[in-house]
C-alpha cells in the first residue's frame, strides 16, 4: 500500500523529539488519508442467474460488429455457461480513511474502491475478446431443446398453455417451413392404407373404421385399407395447430381427445411428448433457432450486460497505542 496523502488537523498538536511524530500531547484531532492500493486479488467463480430461480444456463452473445441487436439468434446456443473473468484494474484501486485521535487512541474509518473489467472467456478455448458482455439468462424449455433433453421438455410443454403453443407454431412455420414440416409429420397406414393420419379434434384411428382421424402430434393412419378418410398427403405442425388445437390452444394440449367409444384411447401428455420428441431430433442448427423462438414467443429470457464488477469495503477500527 502506498500512501499518498496525509491531512491531520487539532488543538495544542506538538512534535518532540523523543516520541511519534503524531503524539498530541493529550488533545483530539482528526486525520484524512488517501491510499492507492494495486488489486492483486481475483473474482472466481463468479455466475448469474435470475433470483427467481428460472434460468437453466447462461449463453453469451455472439459478436458480430460494434453494435448489439437482442435477438434470439444473436446468441450463441452452442456455448452454455462460458466462463465470465474480470481482469485487475490497478489504476482504480483506492483506499481513503478519517479518522479521529486523543491521546493513544484512535477511531478510523476506511473505505476501499475496487473496479474489475470483464473480460469473457469461454470453455470453447476462443480468445478473450473485451466484447463479450452481453448474456441471455435461458429458461427451461429453451434449454431442453438445445440440450436434447426430451422427458424434461415433456414436462415442461406439458406446463405450457395451449395458446402458447399455437403462438410458438406460428412463428416456426413463418421463420422455419423446412423445420415446421419436420414437427407433427403424421404418418402412412401399412398394407393396402395408402392414406396418412388426418388431424381432426378428436381421435378415431381403429383399424376397422379406416376414418384415420388423428388428434395425436404424428400419429400413423391406423385403417386396414384405404377409404374416403385420412389424408392423401402427411400433414404437419401448421395442420396440427390449427385443426387439431382448433387455431387457439383450447383444445387437445398437452393431451388429446379420443371420440366416444372410438380408439386408441388417450395418453396423459401424448401430445406434449410428441412434439417434444420432434423437436429434440431437429439438427443442431435447427434446434437452435426453435430455442430462439421458444424464448421469444413463449418463457422469454433476461439480457444481462456486465461491463465491470465493482467493490466497494467499508471498515471501522479503533486502535490504541502503548
Amino acid at each position: 500500500m502506498m500512501s499518498m496523502a496525509i491531512v491531520m488537523a487539532g488543538n495544542d498538536v506538538r512534535a518532540h523529539d523523543d516520541v511519534s511524530a503524531l503524539e498530541t500531547g493529550g488533545a483530539g484531532y482528526f486525520y484524512v488519508g488517501l491510499d492507492y492500493s494495486p488489486a492483486f486479488s481475483k473474482i472466481r467463480d463468479f455466475s448469474i442467474r435470475e433470483s427467481t430461480g428460472d434460468t437453466k444456463a447462461v449463453y453469451p452473445y455472439l459478436k458480430d460488429g460494434k453494435s448489439v441487436k437482442l435477438e434470439s439468434h444473436k446468441f450463441d446456443w452452442n456455448t452454455p455457461d462460458p466462463r465470465i473473468g474480470f481482469k485487475d484494474n490497478m489504476l482504480v484501486a483506492m483506499e481513503g480513511s478519517v479518522g479521529y485521535g486523543i491521546g493513544g487512541a484512535r477511531v478510523e474509518l476506511e473505505i476501499g474502491y475496487e473496479r474489475f473489467k470483464t473480460k469473457g472467456i469461454r470453455d470453447s478455448g476462443s480468445k478473450e475478446d473485451e466484447a463479450d458482455t452481453v448474456y441471455l439468462l435461458a429458461k427451461e424449455l429453451a434449454y431442453d431443446v438445445v440440450t436434447g433433453q426430451t422427458d424434461n421438455l415433456t414436462a415442461a410443454l406439458a406446463k405450457t398453455s395451449g395458446k402458447d403453443i399455437v403462438q410458438f407454431a406460428k412463428a416456426v412455420e413463418i421463420s422455419s417451413p423446412t423445420i415446421d414440416g419436420k414437427v407433427c409429420v403424421t404418418k402412412k397406414g401399412t398394407g393396402s392404407n395408402t392414406k396418412y393420419g388426418k388431424y381432426a379434434e378428436e381421435t378415431d384411428n381403429k383399424g376397422d373404421s379406416n376414418n384415420n382421424d388423428v388428434a395425436v402430434c404424428g400419429m400413423k393412419a391406423g385403417g386396414t385399407t384405404s377409404s374416403s378418410g385420412g389424408s392423401a398427403t402427411a400433414q404437419v405442425l401448421k395442420d396440427f395447430v390449427s385443426v387439431t388445437l382448433k387455431g387457439d390452444g383450447s383444445k387437445n394440449w398437452p393431451t388429446s381427445t379420443t371420440k366416444s367409444d372410438k380408439e386408441p384411447a388417450a395418453v396423459t401428455n401424448d401430445n406434449a411428448e410428441a412434439v417434444a420428441k420432434d423437436l429434440t431430433k431437429l439438427a443442431t442448427e435447427e434446434k437452435t433457432m426453435v430455442a430462439g423462438l421458444l424464448a421469444k414467443t413463449i418463457e422469454g429470457g433476461e439480457v444481462v450486460e456486465i461491463r465491470a464488477v465493482s467493490s466497494t469495503s467499508v471498515m471501522v477500527s479503533l486502535r490504541f497505542n502503548y
